[in-house]
């Protein structure tokens, strides 16, 4: 009798033990599967296990698979037309799954960050267009906002599939809807959109770690990231939260008065956060994969915007990993950022902005299979979340219907950069059109071109459209233009060229502003004297090696041997109106090690607190004093962080400002770096370059700088100046 027990425990035990098949979150009723293809269908049973899938609709719609011992199957179920609503059968040994109300038609995944995210809700027209969202072949999928470290298998669905209807459309992403809504109107076929999503996120977070591993710049952001989690203390992060928000509470109740506070950050292990790379793509992405698909919209960028020259290719790492855990190269359709924060006051300003809408458009260019989405016009200054995304989601879907459907008939793109000649004065500009002939919007006058001549000057230009697709620009401030730009600025209000459809161009720049050379001219006895080892320009600088290396327009370091008699530093600077100001500076040697006298970036292994003797200055430069100063001046060259404190007691030095007496950090490095020459003995600054890696965003100047600082630290006033000249030089 004991022995019959213990058998009929362990045949319960093993039937218990016999998983029944399943399916990734992904696939329930009322779901779209891509019409006419072999849509992948997954999941998980028994090793060994027999599984089948069938389709209601038609003979050939069968498929079955056997689990492997990791117990996955996966089987290609071959799809008809567009139609339905069908049923979809697994059948495993142990339990059968019915999925009910599947449609076939298009399926798109709708990606990126709060601009992709924002709902139906909080769109312009909320409530009208929510009561009209009554489109029973429209199928809404949302993926939840969770992160992982590994790739994911399966993701957690925050709305399962559902029929577009008011009670559900106001949560949606709006672009994603607004774009469905016009393939499902346009093409008349069911329209499944998948929303994976998430606000403030970047793009290094959507992601596969793989496919970015080998960027240095990378390799450092993670680093950083890991050394936080490393130093994680959960309930300081919690008290540090709860100080924030009482602190934001307070503010807020008093009328926002004064200074905002430091705005509160829930407490989360660096490790687990949104923006650590790949975070997003192990959690939100890689699970839906390989769940068939004709293209993905994506909506991102403000995140990294930052960093907008990177962009270009990191936009293209994302596009092609994500392609291949597809196994196919799918249409891939993007937002190009609209114009945001003050209106521009300039002809050109050089922002992060401007970088990353090159960055966009130039993926549409090169990248097979993806287009843009120009929305120039549809921005808000104040607001980084624009309400219209109507026409955010009618530009995408212009663009999949004429490049993926073969729809015609209509403008599918607004005007593109294709070439330029400079000739004759003028620049010549011949764009791809988009579908419809160039026009300016709203009439009159084509307003937002610039140019830049010989003298390297950017001047407001005159515009006129040439034919169908020809703009020429002008200006009797450039006689010889050299460079031309459209709309190049945060927010360039006014920008009017389009097509005759009425859809914006992109903003664009093309050619190459003139080498700044004024050295020779200004002090020829200096220029003969001297040997150049070092020279570049401090307003457009760069590193690399993960920001170790500074990179060098001239380099002969090699060249040069010690010892020498003096060094020297020669920095010019060209405003916007095109003055010129300039400093020279000789002094003794303060090292005899060649690879230290330049920018002292992290690679240079430079670290200099130090007064320096036997100085010669020249300058016209105002509030520096000419002259020989045998002692006097010292230099501050360094590439770590640091702070005001005059730790090394600079005589006529500020303790609480940035000056001539600074304190180097001792945190790790590289860090914010700087590079300055002082006369502390007049109490001013000289030259002064720091944040060398940052281009336009870099501190250079002559002299003191205004405000709180008198050594140009976090003045960003590189974009303040056309072009620049900075030398480094010995005398033999």
């Amino acid at each position: 009798m004991r022995r019959l027990a213990w058998v009929l425990a362990f045949a319960c035990t093993v039937t218990w033990l016999r998983a029944e098949v399943k399916l990734p979150a992904v696939f329930t009723d009322h779901m779209v599967l891509q019409r006419e293809t072999n849509a992948p269908v997954w999941g998980w049973a028994n090793p060994g296990e027999k599984v089948s899938v069938t389709g209601a609709w038609g003979a050939d719609a069968t498929a079955s698979a056997t689990a492997a011992a990791n117990s996955t199957w996966r089987v290609e179920l071959k799809t008809p037309a567009a139609g339905g609503p069908f049923t979809v059968t697994v059948q495993g040994e142990q339990n059968t799954i019915e999925l009910k109300d599947v449609l076939i038609g298009e399926v798109w995944l709708c990606s990126g960050q709060s601009n992709m995210a924002m709902t139906v809700g909080s769109s312009n027209n909320a409530q009208e267009e929510i009561a009209a969202a009554k489109h029973p072949q429209i199928r809404l999928f949302a993926v939840h906002n969770v992160t992982a470290q590994e790739p994911q298998t399966d993701c957690k669905a925050r709305t399962a599939w559902v029929e577009c209807a008011p009670e559900n459309v106001g949560g949606f992403s709006a672009a994603g809807y607004f774009f469905g809504r016009k393939l499902h109107q346009d093409l008349g076929v069911p329209v499944g959109l998948i929303n994976s999503s998430w606000g403030g996120t970047c793009i290094e977070a959507w992601t596969p770690w793989d496919s970015q591993k080998d960027d240095p710049v990378l390799q450092q952001s993670k680093a950083s990231w890991d050394k936080r989690d490393a130093e994680y203390d959960p309930e300081k992060a919690k008290t540090e939260f709860e100080t924030d928000k009482k602190a934001m509470d307070e503010w807020v109740k008093g009328g926002k008065q004064g200074k905002e506070p430091k705005r509160p950050r829930g407490p989360i292990q660096p490790r687990k956060d949104p923006n650590y790379p790949a975070n997003l793509y192990n959690a939100m992405i890689h699970p839906v994969a390989p769940f068939a698909i004709r293209g993905a919209i994506w909506y991102q960028g403000e995140g990294n915007a930052g960093r907008g020259k990177a962009y270009r290719m990191q936009l293209e790492r994302m596009i092609t990993a994500w392609r291949r855990v597809w196994g196919n190269d799918f249409a891939f359709y993007f937002v190009q950022l609209p114009n945001f924060m003050a209106p521009w006051q300039n002809p050109v300003e050089e922002t992060g902005w401007a970088d990353i809408r090159e960055s966009f458009m130039n993926t549409a260019k090169e990248v097979p299979n993806t287009g843009m989405a120009i929305t120039m016009d549809i921005g808000d200054e104040k607001d980084i979340h624009p309400k219209n995304k109507q026409d955010v989601g009618d530009r995408l879907a212009r663009a999949a219907l004429h490049n993926v459907y073969g729809k015609t008939g209509f403008a599918w793109c607004g005007p593109v950069f294709k070439a330029c000649e400079f000739r004759d004065g003028t620049a010549r500009v011949t764009f791809d059109t988009g579908g419809a002939p160039l026009a300016v919007k709203g009439g009159g006058d084509l307003v937002g071109f610039a140019l830049v001549g010989q003298t390297g000057v950017r001047v407001r230009a005159s515009a006129v459209i040439e034919g169908t697709d020809t703009v020429v620009i002008s200006s009797p401030e450039a006689p010889q233009p050299a460079m031309v730009y459209y709309a190049w600025a945060n927010n360039p209000v006014g920008v009017n060229l389009a097509n005759a459809e009425g859809l914006p161009a992109s903003p664009f720049r093309f050619g190459s502003i003139p080498k700044f050379d004024v050295f020779a001219k200004l002090l020829p006895d200096e220029a003969k004297a001297y040997k150049l080892v070092y020279a570049f320009d401090p307003t457009a600088s760069q590193l690399a090696d993960g920001n170790t290396r500074f990179v060098y327009d001239e380099d002969h370091s090699a060249d040069i041997k010690a010892p020498f008699k003096k060094v020297a530093y020669f920095m010019a600077l060209q405003d916007m109106a095109g003055k010129e100001t300039y400093a020279f500076v000789a002094m003794d040697p303060f090292t005899t090690e060649v690879g230290k006298i330049g920018v002292p970036a992290k690679a240079a292994g430079a670290r200099f607190q130090v007064n320096v003797t036997g100085v010669t200055v020249k300058s016209n430069a105002p509030g520096v004093t000419p002259g020989e100063f045998a002692e006097g001046c010292n230099i501050e060259f360094w590439d770590c962080n640091y702070g005001p404190g005059n730790a090394a007691k600079v005589q006529n030095a500020d303790d609480a400002v940035y000056d001539f007496g600074d304190m180097m950090g001792t945190d790790a490095s590289p860090g914010y770096g700087s590079m300055q020459i002082h006369n502390w003995q007049d109490k001013h600054s000289i030259v002064c370059f720091n944040r060398f890696g940052s281009g336009t965003s870099n501190d250079v100047g002559l002299g003191d700088s205004e405000g709180k600082t008198r050594d140009w630290t976090f003045t960003s006033s590189a974009k303040n100046y056309a072009r620049g000249e900075f030398k480094v030089l010995v005398l033999p």
